[in-house]
C-alpha cells in the first residue's frame, strides 16, 4: 500500500510539474481570455441592477449563465500562473487520501471551515502554517470534488463577511481531467 501511495504522489508531483511548464507558456493567452467583454456583461447581469422589478436574477433561474463567484479551469490555471491565489480544499482528509490533493491548496475541511475562518490569527497560523484569509481578499478560491461543497463552503464565507471569495465549479474532479489532457 505505502508503494502505491509514493506512485501515486511522484505521478502527481510530475503533472504538477507539466501544469506549471504549461501555465508558464500560456500565461499570457488566458490573461487575454479572462479580461475579454464577456467578463464585463457577466458583471452587468449580476450587477446591482439585476434585481430590478420585473427583470429576471440570472443567478438564481438561469442555469447557462455563469456566476461571477465561479471559476473554470482556465481562470485557475491564470491564478496559480499569476501567484494570485488562495486556494482552500474543502474535501476531509478521508476524501483526499482515496481522491488525490490539489496542488498548492490549503486544506481546510467543510466542517470546520467557519470556526477555521473565526480564529484568531496567530492561532490559525499555528494550525495551517499560512497567514490568515482577510475578509477583503480577492483571491480566495474554495474547491471540493466537484461544486457541492465548494458552493457550501462560498456560501458560509460570504455569510462570514468574506464577499469577494470565488469557487472552482469543476473541482478536483475537473482539475484530474483537464490536467490529464494537457500532460498526455
Amino acid at each position: 500500500m505505502a508503494g502505491v501511495s509514493s506512485t501515486f504522489r511522484l505521478l502527481q508531483r510530475r503533472q504538477l510539474s507539466n501544469i506549471s511548464n504549461f501555465i508558464k507558456k500560456q500565461s499570457n493567452f488566458a490573461a487575454v481570455r479572462v479580461s475579454t467583454p464577456k467578463v464585463k456583461v457577466l458583471a452587468t447581469l449580476h450587477g446591482k441592477g439585476s434585481n430590478v422589478e420585473g427583470q429576471k436574477d440570472f443567478r438564481r433561474h438561469d442555469s447557462n449563465c455563469a456566476k461571477r463567484t465561479d471559476l473554470n479551469f482556465d481562470d485557475i490555471l491564470t491564478l496559480l500562473g499569476n501567484g494570485n491565489l488562495q486556494l482552500i480544499d474543502v474535501r476531509e482528509p478521508n476524501e483526499l487520501a482515496q481522491q488525490g490533493e490539489f496542488p498548492s491548496a490549503l486544506n481546510i475541511p467543510l466542517s470546520c471551515l467557519k470556526e477555521s475562518l473565526m480564529l484568531k490569527d496567530e492561532r490559525f497560523i499555528e494550525l495551517f502554517n499560512i497567514p490568515k484569509p482577510r475578509p477583503n481578499d480577492e483571491d480566495i478560491v474554495f474547491v471540493g470534488f466537484g461544486p457541492i461543497k465548494s458552493s457550501t463552503a462560498l456560501e458560509i464565507a460570504h455569510k462570514m463577511g468574506f464577499k469577494k471569495a470565488r469557487q472552482y465549479t469543476g473541482g478536483f474532479k475537473e482539475w484530474l481531467e483537464k490536467t490529464e489532457e494537457i500532460t498526455n
